[in-house]
């Protein structure tokens, strides 16, 4: 073997001996593991403590708002618009008892006049009438004189003719003038009896006269359109100097301040109403409309509980009123009023419930349960749901006062599972 060969060998296998050599240094050198306790902590969770509480059971149900007092304005008789109300317009307001058009009144003011000349005709036939009726009365009594003077002359001429005093021819000619005198009194009689149905007569004539008088005085009382309350106007129709015709439409408008908002109440809802609940309940309301930055709140009450169920919906209508004061006419206040059209939500504070726990709705898990947190370890407590209403559930049974109920979402939950507690609401 060569020398250079031999030196090569001999230095590789010092360095094998010398890295084995540090290694079994290392190893014996190296810590020792201590061995320690396993230790199992709880899931972190937040509770919540529970409390009861006694609370209005509130039905919410959405309608649209309609006018209580819609009107729509007619013509009562014919003829040409002369005069405007400067309000007669969509969206003007207009005060009770104003006069909103007027139509031209001189054709039914002559129809008066005609109708009070017709009167005192008829008023001068009667107490010609009444005249005739004296005078006939006094002839009567005149000519029923006669008949007895008549009578008395013949009489005497008879106690003459007796005594042959007196001729035949005498006696007749007596005889005769008491025909006569009867007859004059059988007529005047007959004059008088015919008095009644003219007087009659006259009477309907004056009573026709007096209708058509009070006619005239009404077309002409039509021909101004007032305000029976005041009003909003929704719509005008007419012009000045247009021509109507009797029943034309020239306008609507409804009564300012006035509303019905009718909801439909699911069947399940109405057990939350108080017992005796029917029309005229009076029964407080909140109306809301939403769809403004900031909600616009109205109170009102339940008016009346129809007597039918929708047949669509099978639900059953309820109307509610809002009365509002009438504000003044400006944009700023237009903003603050209820107006036919709005789509709002009703809520209906029904009867009180006494002792029951609200909860978030999704605290409540599969089974009607949740989830307390007691000793440090988590129970599944069963519980009565009383009503289920948006994101909050009403226990009725199942919890107490002070238990705490696990809020922190768990997956996996069993009975008896270790849990920390993190906060207290």
């Amino acid at each position: 073997m060569k020398k250079g060969a031999l030196f090569k060998t001999v230095r590789v296998v010092v360095v094998l001996l010398v890295a084995v050599a540090i290694a079994v240094v290392l190893v014996q050198l190296r810590p020792r593991a201590e061995k320690q306790e396993r230790t199992t902590e709880g899931r972190l969770v937040e509770v919540v403590r529970t409390r009861s509480q006694s609370l209005p059971m509130i039905v919410e149900a959405y309608g649209t708002v309609a006018p209580r007092e819609p009107l729509k304005l007619v013509a009562e008789v014919r003829g040409q618009v002369v005069d405007m109300h400067p309000a007669f317009i969509e969206g003007g307001f207009v005060k009770s008892g104003e006069v909103l058009l007027t139509i031209d009144p001189r054709d039914y003011e002559l129809a008066v006049r005609r109708a009070k000349v017709g009167i005192r005709q008829a008023q001068a036939e009667l107490d010609r009438l009444a005249q005739d009726i004296l005078n006939l009365n006094a002839s009567l009594k005149l000519a029923r004189s006669d008949v007895d003077l008549a009578l008395a002359e013949l009489n005497r001429f008879k106690k003459l003719a007796g005594m042959d005093m007196t001729s035949q021819s005498v006696l007749d000619k007596a005889d005769r003038q008491v025909l006569t005198s009867r007859e004059r009194v059988q007529s005047l009689e007959n004059q008088l009896a015919i008095t009644g149905p003219d007087r009659i007569r006259l009477e309907n004539q004056m009573e026709m006269a007096k209708v058509s008088l009070e006619q005239a005085i009404l077309d002409v009382e039509r021909c101004r359109i007032n305000t029976p309350f005041d009003a909003w106007v929704t719509q005008k129709g007419v012009e000045t100097g247009q021509h109507l015709s009797v029943g034309q439409s020239v306008g609507s408008i409804y009564r300012a301040g006035a509303f019905d908002i009718e909801v439909k109440i699911p069947m399940n809802d109405l057990a939350w109403f108080p017992d005796g609940v029917g029309s005229g309940s009076g029964l407080p309301v909140e109306v809301l409309f939403m769809e403004t930055s900031t909600p616009k709140l109205w109170k009102g009450r339940v008016a009346r509980v129809k007597a039918a169920l929708d047949q669509t919906t099978r639900t059953l209508p309820v109307v509610v009123e809002v009365d509002e004061p009438t504000l003044e006419d400006s944009i700023t206040h237009a903003a603050d009023r209820l107006k036919p059209g709005m789509f709002v939500t009703v809520r209906i504070q029904g009867r009180q419930v006494e002792n029951v726990h609200r909860l978030p709705r999704y605290l409540v898990h599969d089974g009607d349960t949740v989830y307390l947190a007691a000793d440090d370890q988590l129970s599944i407590q069963p519980v009565s749901i009383l009503r289920s209403f948006k994101q909050t559930v009403l226990i009725s049974g199942g919890l107490s006062d002070g238990d705490l109920v696990i809020t922190t979402p768990l997956s996996g939950a069993v009975p008896g599972m270790r849990i920390r507690m993190k906060a207290e609401d």
